[in-house]
């Protein structure tokens, strides 16, 4: 239950502290007292979003701040969950708003996310306003309802939808990386086409490392033929030929044996005998090999016009394929054998992705079964509920049925759709609520939906801003009294501009205006018996009490 409430410079409010009691509490007060501002402030503390405008001082942060009792809601496991310290008798949860709109929260002095707070905070307050109504003729809200009562007779129908939502949120993904992949499939074709030929192409030019130098090489060489063979030749004939009496290197050998005679003379004459018998050597074999390379170029083994295609065709691909040299050519080759294993496995991807959403939406099918079968169990209960709550608020005749159908499409609930169907009247034949429910009969059909949860869910606090907007006389007396049974279940905080209904409250509270230094601000305070009697009968007759309106103020009380 929530125990202690403080705000700090919010809206027209500097500083408010609120005790609350447990049972039936009332909140009333003139419109525009500021009711709504205080429950705009338990609101923020939900993790509603936050607006920098609400706040009233811009030098200061707002701060809204509750401290609950959760001793008997079973939530020590949630605070393991999320490591944070559990404190059930005196769990506190703080928000803090900058002038920059900024928010940071706490539980139990453990900062934590808007999210986390949201989910928490349900566990431990309902809130019920005008707002709320309208959401009730939501397919949505009505099926939040069912599964809220389905949790009370299969334990564990509210794991069970968690992970049927999970699982569809992994189909929808799963169908849209599906789409994606089949609108690109004719794209992906052409690619893969064209990528074939480019690969085909550089496959059949059957590229060598190295092989664009050796080809220049071979050309050049091939080009100026003449003048190698030229140069070739002369080498052979200056120092093996017989261009003159004795051939060159026949010199050189006489030289060496002459040498060879003076050695025993001096080593330097040996060292030297031995240096030109070196360079003999060496000329020998230059002679040979100039002879040997001028044999190869006379055999013609350079195909001019062979080569010069070839080398044609590198340059050809090489400008194609926009690269800047022979051996990023070879690795583009490489690049696109890679792309065209990439996109030939578009069909198998296909196949995996249509054969994963086939078996996702088998066993989502098994769960929303299960699921259905689990709110069909609890429809009976929640028609037959709301039906005698709604005689005892004076619709005698009133029907009420929970209408279940089967949808052809599974969606983030499962495959049920659901209507509650109305009629106020007899004989007249039920439609759909939002068709044919009065606001004041909106208003009952609330009350009863909420007197339901507050019986089986046993929430920590119901907070209803107004529940009672449109009816009066006998009607709101029934109110008064269902909602004095609401609250032997559960903390109820009502605001209220009925007498009746406050009447029954075991604590009243007074919301008013106050002019502090000149300014505007709302204040709430605890009344005692002799403020509340007063209260009663200005609800009754207005500011200025009579006699009678005070006599039916305790006539109102002595009834509770």
């Amino acid at each position: 239950m929530l125990l202690h409430l403080s705000i700090k410079n919010y809206a027209i409010i500097q500083s408010l502290e609120i005790d609350f009691k447990d049972g039936f509490s009332v909140l009333t007060g003139e419109t525009g007292s500021g009711k709504s501002i205080i429950l705009g402030a338990l609101q923020l503390l939900m993790g509603q979003r936050a607006d920098s405008k609400s706040i009233l001082s811009s030098e200061k942060k707002c701060i809204i701040e509750g401290e609950f009792s959760i001793v008997n809601y079973d939530l020590k496991g949630f605070f393991e969950t999320n490591d944070l310290d559990y404190e059930p008798k005196e769990t506190l949860i703080r928000r803090e708003i900058s002038k920059a709109g900024k928010s940071r929260v706490f539980i139990n002095d453990s900062p934590v996310t808007i999210g986390l707070l949201k989910n928490f905070t349900a566990h431990l307050i309902d809130i019920h306003s005008q707002h709320q109504t309208v959401l009730l003729n939501t397919s949505n809200f009505q099926l939040r309802l069912l599964d809220s009562l389905a949790q009370t007779t299969s334990s564990n129908h509210k794991d069970l939808l968690d992970t049927y939502q999970a699982d569809f949120s992994k189909l929808k993904s799963l169908e849209r990386e599906l789409h994606s992949v089949l609108n690109d499939g004719e794209d992906s074709k052409s690619q893969l086409d064209y990528l074939s030929f480019l690969h085909q192409e550089l496959e059949d030019a059957n590229l060598v490392i190295d092989e664009k130098k050796i080809l220049e090489d071979q050309l050049r060489l091939a080009e100026n033929q003449e003048e190698v063979n030229q140069v070739l030749q002369k080498v052979h004939f200056v120092l093996d030929s017989n261009h003159s009496s004795i051939p060159v290197n026949n010199q050189l050998s006489d030289l060496v044996q002459d040498l060879h005679k003076i050695s025993t003379y001096s080593n330097s004459y040996s060292d030297l005998a031995e240096r030109l018998n070196s360079a003999s050597l060496e000329l020998t074999d230059i002679s040979k090999e100039s002879e040997s390379l001028l044999s190869a170029t006379a055999d013609g083994t350079i195909d001019f016009e062979l080569s010069s295609e070839r080398l044609n065709l590198i340059n050809q691909l090489e400008q194609k394929h926009r690269v800047l040299s022979f051996n990023d050519l070879l690795i583009k080759y490489e690049e696109i054998g890679a792309s065209l294993s990439k996109y030939a496995q578009i069909e198998s991807t296909l196949e995996n992705l249509e054969l994963s959403i086939s078996k996702l939406k088998k066993d989502l099918l098994k769960q929303a079964l299960i699921l259905s079968a689990n709110r069909a169990t609890v429809r009976e209960t929640i028609e037959q509920f709301i039906v005698l709550t709604l005689v005892d608020l004076g619709m005698k005749n009133g029907q009420f049925k929970v209408d279940l159908t089967k949808r052809s499409e599974l969606n983030e609930w499962g495959t049920d759709d659901v209507n509650f169907m109305f009629s106020a009247n007899k004989g007249i034949e039920l439609q759909e609520m939002s068709k044919v429910a009065s606001g004041g009969e909106s208003s009952r059909l609330m009350l009863a939906i909420k007197a339901l949860l507050a019986k089986y869910l046993a929430l920590p606090c119901l907070v209803l801003d107004e529940i009672d907007t449109g009816v009066s006389g006998e009607i709101a007396s029934k109110i008064a009294k269902i909602l004095t049974e609401m609250s032997e279940e559960t903390q109820l905080i009502v605001i209220s501009h009925l007498p009746q209904v406050a009447a029954k409250a075991k604590t009243h509270y007074k919301v008013e205006k106050l002019d502090v230094s000149g300014k505007t601000q709302t204040n709430i305070r605890l009344l005692n018996d002799e403020q509340r009697l007063e209260e009663l009968a200005k609800m009754l007759s207005g500011e200025k009490i009579s006699e009678a309106a005070l006599e039916n103020a305790k006539a109102l009380i002595s009834n509770n």
